[in-house]
């Protein structure tokens, strides 16, 4: 047989694993709700035994009181039977005094006897009273012989008996001859208890007093007492049967009791003799019976019955043969007879009670009703008591959990605060607060570690991967060299440039400023048939009205007063050729309408002259507002938008393709090496990501600038991203310091005024104004106008408003104003570079060293 311990204890692991794995409530449900049942139905089990052998002793309590008493009831009936007979006995007895005697007892007393007579030892001395339904009847001499049994063998048979002493017969069946008129031949049956006493006459002749009862009077006790009507009845029965018989010392049942609703049935033996096997019916009556020696219960009452001692004991029937008999208690008891006064009574016979009584089993049921209903109870209970105390043991748990999570997620790491949540939760928490503390302390290392190592980072050189490397010297060789770019809408521009130059119509290119229009319109030219005439380009934006026209159509000689020389015009010199038109939305109506014309009909008519001249031109214009809002406020004419959108381009702003920037960087940072002749130039990976960052409001215009700025100012090969200094980086140091010199709203003076190096000067006033008594000591001085010819950057204005307010400059002042990334070699280089400009001077050594401002007249 294979050993099954380890799977046993694999199978064990995974339960207790599985109970691990469960909440608290469901912990304790698993744990007290099953101990709870297993405790009540022990106890349950344990009480319905102690309380099933109180019951059954009870029962059988009861049931020996009732046969003892039904015993009694017997022997008192008995005793009244022979106390009538010795009356009788006392008096002198003839035949109507015997007739008198027996009305007067059957009226009194209402015993059923059935016979009274003398029997003497004269033949003629004989008297016979027969007595059927309380009539009396006497029967002649010579029909004693009819008797069956022969009462006169009967006396022959009897034992001496002592005067006043009484002999008791066994239940015997006796037939008597009862004539009527209509049948003189009649018999009656009876079974009957005989009692015989000595009897003397008057005349001293000896015989013997017979007084018979009907046996089915004593079955009627017995039937009263196991019927509702008994005396001794305790409790209310159910269908059970029950019942008692009578047996006699030899082991005969004699009969037994009846339901008492039935009008005198004859005696019987069925109930009694029910499971059992042995001998039906004896010499004195049928309905006997006797069991077998195998019944040994039986025969034990009835050896204790023949000794004068009451019991009882359990019958269990196992007969298949009859379903009635159950289990059951059967308690006995004998019946005592005094044949004579002062003389030790005889065991006439014994009484059985049996008891099939469901106390017992309704008690059962009841019990367990009781406990089911306990049990239902006990685990509600249960179950709210442990659902009240988990929500006690495990409210500040989850909440506990929650506030983590939620610190946790919101990136607050804060500790957690639980009030009254226990002892052991307490100690949770504050584990739980410790490791929060360590791993904030953790977490703002790691952070500022990360931010080290990510400026360290953005300050190293940006490498050039080889697809970035293929793209710049490819893009050299490209038909479109101008246009540098790797997003989708680059690509897509250089494809609808392309399909625009293959035919010979006029385009209207739309972008804001700086995206490369013109270099559209070049490209278009270059790559289109008209690549070998001119391309002349006009900004309307920058002519006025007369202007314009002028430049566009020409004049001839004395056109007017200052046009001594003729003019060809724009459209005659891109004869064969292109003709760009920016900034088309700028024209007044008077250009659109010349405009119209010249576009419709491709011709032109100079200032001044009659005559119309046709022109070969292809019409480029570019824009970088929306015609059809002007369209809209009639500010732009719609036909000429139609005339002029032959074929529309868009060129998108460098905010809609940020992933060329580095590549645009790269590339227009090698143009700018060429014009301020340094070699060698590349950007830092935090100045490439804060190119990527800036919107660039003017586009790749700007960032050319922008970056030309840098390659001029940078000191070292790398550009640091605070060397590309942006439109709003150079105006917030001087707003922050504007802000910061702005006297209070109470005081009256006026803020410094501060002004960059090309704004023109303000007149000078005609005299200074006087001193205010109420300015402040404190209050800085307006900022002086700089020298026409001096221009500095945005940091070297912030540093010299900077020293005019504060009487002097230090070069953390001018890292702190201007913001903590600047270097501190630039910091020096824009002081010493003032200091070089006459506008400041160094004062102080070492760590003293300061600048302040230089007076100038």
């Amino acid at each position: 047989m294979p050993d099954r311990g380890p799977q046993l204890r694999v199978m064990f692991g995974n339960a207790m694993d599985w109970f691990r794995d469960l909440n608290l409530k469901t912990k304790l449900m698993f744990a007290l709700i099953p101990s709870v049942i297993l405790t009540l139905m022990v106890t349950g089990y344990l009480t319905y035994i102690l309380s099933c052998n109180l019951i059954e002793a009870g029962v059988e309590r009861n049931a020996s009181v009732q046969t003892q008493a039904l015993a009694s009831q017997i022997e008192e009936f008995l005793e009244r039977v022979r106390q009538d007979i010795l009356l009788a006995a006392q008096e002198p007895m003839n035949e109507e005094q015997m007739r008198t005697f027996i009305a007067r007892r059957l009226s009194i007393s209402g015993m059923k006897y059935c016979e009274f007579a003398h029997i003497s030892p004269k033949e003629d001395g004989n008297t016979f009273l027969v007595i059927k339904d309380g009539n009396i009847i006497s029967l002649l001499a010579n029909r004693l012989d009819k008797i069956h049994p022969n009462p006169l063998l009967f006396v022959e048979k009897l034992p001496a008996l002592s005067l006043g002493e009484v002999w008791i017969s066994p239940v015997m069946e006796i037939e008597y001859p009862f004539p009527s008129e209509n049948n003189p031949n009649r018999k009656v049956s009876s079974q009957v208890i005989r009692l015989v006493t000595p009897y003397t006459t008057p005349h001293g002749e000896s015989g013997h007093l017979l007084l018979a009862i009907d046996a089915r009077q004593i079955r009627d006790i017995l039937s009263v007492y196991r019927s509702p009507l008994s005396p001794l009845r305790g409790n209310a029965r159910g269908d059970e049967i029950v019942y008692s018989y009578m047996f006699d010392t030899e082991g005969w049942e004699l009969f037994q009791s009846e339901d008492i609703e039935k009008k005198d049935p004859p005696l019987a033996t069925y109930l009694a003799r029910a499971g059992f096997e042995g001998t039906l019916g004896n010499p004195h009556t049928s309905c006997a019976f006797r069991p077998s020696s195998v019944h040994k219960n039986f025969w034990k009452m009835v050896t204790d019955v023949r000794e004068g001692k009451d019991g009882l004991f359990s019958l269990s029937n196992t007969s298949a043969q009859d379903s009635l008999v159950r289990d059951c208690i059967q308690a006995y008891s004998p019946i005592e007879f005094t044949r004579m006064k002062g003389k030790e009574p005889i065991i006439y016979a014994g009484v059985a009670n049996i008891d099939r009584s469901q106390l017992t089993l309704t008690a059962g049921y009841r019990h367990m009703d009781v406990m089911l209903l306990i049990t239902l109870t006990t685990i509600v209970m249960i179950a709210g008591l442990v659902y009240l105390v988990s929500r006690v043991i495990a409210n500040p748990i989850i909440k506990m959990t929650r506030a983590v999570s939620t610190a946790w997620s919101s990136q607050n790491l804060q500790p957690v605060d639980i009030p009254h949540s226990g002892y052991e939760t307490n100690m949770l928490m504050n584990a739980v607060n410790k490791m929060i503390e360590q791993m904030r302390t953790q977490a703002e290392l790691i952070q500022t570690k990360d931010e080290a190592l990510k400026r360290s980072g953005l300050r190293q050189r940006a490498a050039l991967d080889e697809e970035m490397l293929s793209l710049i010297v490819g893009n050299s060789s490209d038909i479109l060299p101008e246009f540098c770019g790797i997003s989708p809408k680059i690509e897509q521009l250089k494809a609808d440039i392309l399909k625009a130059a293959r035919v010979d119509v006029d385009v209207l290119i739309v972008g804001e400023t700086g995206t490369g229009k013109q270099l559209a319109a070049d490209a278009i030219h270059r790559n289109s048939r008209r690549s070998g005439g001119p391309l002349i380009c006009v900004d309307c934006g920058a002519l006025d009205e007369n202007l314009l026209l002028d430049t566009l159509f020409g004049h001839v000689r004395w056109a007017y007063t200052e046009a001594k020389n003729e003019r060809k015009g724009a459209f005659l010199e891109a004869n064969g050729g292109t003709l760009f038109l920016d900034e088309i939305q700028t024209a007044s109506p008077k250009v659109q309408q010349a405009l119209l014309r010249a576009v419709a009909m491709r011709k032109i008519k100079p200032l001044g002259s009659d005559a119309e001249i046709d022109v070969d031109v292809r019409i480029i214009t570019a824009t970088n507002v929306s015609l059809e809002s002007l369209i809209d406020q009639k500010i732009f004419r719609e036909d000429l938008y139609f005339r002029l959108k032959v074929i529309s381009l868009h060129t998108p702003p460098l905010r809609e393709h940020k992933e060329s920037i580095p590549l645009l960087a790269i590339h227009y940072l090698m143009a700018a090496e060429e014009k301020v002749g340094k070699h060698g130039l590349g950007f830092s990976k935090g100045a490439i990501e804060k190119m990527k960052a800036y919107d660039w409001p003017g586009n790749v215009r700007e960032l050319i600038n922008r970056i030309t700025n840098s390659a001029v100012m940078v000191e070292n090969d790398v550009i640091q991203a605070e060397d590309i200094v942006l439109e709003d980086e150079e105006l917030r140091p001087l707003k922050a310091l504007a802000e910061a010199l702005a006297p209070p709203p109470s005081q009256n003076s006026e803020p410094p005024q501060l002004r960059s190096p090309a704004a023109p000067k303000p007149a000078a006033p005609a005299a200074p104004p006087a001193p205010s008594a109420s300015r402040p000591p404190s209050a800085a001085p307006a900022a002086e106008p700089l020298p026409g010819a001096v221009k500095l950057n945005a940091r070297q204005q912030a540093a010299y408003s900077f020293a005019l307010a504060k009487g002097s400059i230090t070069r953390q002042d001018h890292q702190t104003l201007i913001g903590g990334d600047l270097p501190v070699r630039t910091a020096i280089h824009d002081l010493r570079d003032l200091v070089e400009k006459g506008l400041l001077s160094k004062a102080g050594q070492g760590p003293a060293t300061h600048y302040v401002p230089v007076k100038r007249r």
